[in-house]
């Protein structure tokens, strides 16, 4: 590319456009990244939790000084009904797999490790389409000005109205999308050990299923920060769509159960946001490349929520490792057509593909599973404070309170069938 223009424009400084605009400038490439954020990380949204392997594929040994809040340590997996909840808690002191995360902090430190590389970083600047030439992408088009690339990467996010405008990619599914609304909760460092149960630097990550998620697919969740609690929830669009339920009284509602309530209880509200998630699994993928283009992380479907866990930022920057890499092949041979960068694809299913096409089957066992969210909590919580009743009457057995507890709810067929099903979907 002349001195008029650049050898890649990066769309989004989220963790995937900010992983591929990193690795480019380290080889040493024109690169220009835009957002339209005040600062990279101002507009973005989550729960949230990062698992660190991909930081680490991304920079080796060096992003030990980022700006990750707490070691997820404690593992919380809660059901709940109207008035009683039931956990199950697990302690790992001895794994470092993920730390929860505050995305303003860490996007605007991953970007600042994009302009150390020798990228050029933009900020408070929104993207409005995409430069075509001959069908080809040939750079942006932001306020009255257009810039030229040999390739355009999106980084976009869940909604990439870019890639739509441009006809690139289907406009995004209502059926394929999650909802979440999240609160941030200021307390002391302190006090968030304390009702933890933990030690400076470690923490724990609860995920709720139940009346909390009013029985549709999605559930609760609670990250603790530094000095902060994040409290949210996340709910299948569509479902919540035709469910009539209002989410903000829901989210309203959310603070109010004892089980959660205990974690906030005297801490000050610093953030209330809401942001989608894309939830639709394998077949809701969008197309990855067009002539001049590759897509990445949320704006190409790059999430899955498995229940006990959700990922997506890692799976950000591992695609956006790889369209840097689909990059720097196309810049050696001069080559920006969809037949070339479809290697794209091939390159993610090294990684992330291959677990999509594991866990295909995930959304539509979680979303149309009758009796997940709904009489397996209530039946789970009933069953635990069935065993731990002690009114003088005479004792049952295990089994006799088992099938007090389910009698009239339904069969063993139908929960050794969901068992099954389970356990080949997630």
């Amino acid at each position: 590319m002349s001195d008029e223009g650049f050898q890649v424009i990066i769309i989004g400084a989220g963790p995937a456009g900010s992983a591929a605009a990193y690795r480019l400038a380290k080889a040493g490439r024109e690169v220009l990244l835009v957002d339209r954020g005040k600062t990279p990380g101002a507009k973005n949204m989550t729960g949230g939790r990062i698992y660190t392997h991909a930081l680490e594929k991304l920079m080796p040994g060096k992003w030990a000084d980022a700006p990750l809040e707490r070691e997820i340590t404690r593992e919380i997996m809660m059901m709940m009904s109207k008035g009683d909840s039931f956990s199950i808690d697990s302690l790992f002191p001895s794994v470092s797999q993920s730390y929860s995360v505050l995305r303003a902090e860490f996007d605007e430190w991953l970007a600042a490790k994009v302009e150390e590389a020798g990228a050029m970083v933009i900020s408070g600047s929104t993207v409005d389409g995409l430069l075509l030439r001959d069908g080809k992408v040939v750079g942006i088009k932001t306020g009255d000005e257009e810039l030229e690339a040999d390739l355009v990467i999106s980084g976009e996010g869940v909604n990439p109205i870019v890639a739509e405008r441009a006809g690139l990619i289907k406009p995004v599914n209502v059926k394929d999308i999650a909802v979440g609304v999240k609160y941030v909760y200021q307390l002391s460092e302190e006090t968030i050990n304390e009702r933890f149960n933990t030690v400076s630097g470690k923490g724990a990550a609860l995920l709720a299923v139940g009346e909390c998620n009013k029985g549709i697919f999605g559930g609760a969740f609670i990250y603790t920060n530094k000095e902060s609690i994040s409290l949210g929830l996340v709910v299948d669009a569509n479902s919540w769509k035709n469910s009539k339920i209002s989410l903000a009284d829901a989210a309203e509602e959310l603070k109010q159960f004892p089980a959660l309530a205990r974690y906030i209880e005297g801490g000050k509200l610093i953030e209330y946001s809401a942001h989608l998630i894309p939830e639709g699994g394998c077949r809701a993928l969008s197309e990855l490349c067009a002539d001049g283009f590759l897509l990445t992380g949320d704006a190409a479907g790059l999430c899955i929520n498995r229940g006990f866990t959700v990922r997506g930022m890692d799976y950000a920057i591992l695609s956006g490792i790889a369209a840097a890499e689909m990059a720097n092949e196309a810049i050696d041979a001069g080559n920006y057509t969809k037949s070339f960068l479809n290697s794209y694809q091939n390159k993610l299913q090294q990684t992330v593909l291959k677990d999509f096409e594991t866990l295909k089957n995930s959304h539509d066992y979680l979303a149309h599973t009758r009796h997940m969210f709904t009489t397996y909590p209530a039946l789970a919580t009933g069953l635990m404070k069935n065993l731990y009743d002690v009114d003088g009457n005479p004792a049952k057995s295990v089994m006799g309170l088992m099938k007090k507890t389910t009698s009239g709810k339904l069969s063993y067929f139908d929960v050794l069938k969901d068992i099954v099903k389970g356990g080949r979907s997630l």
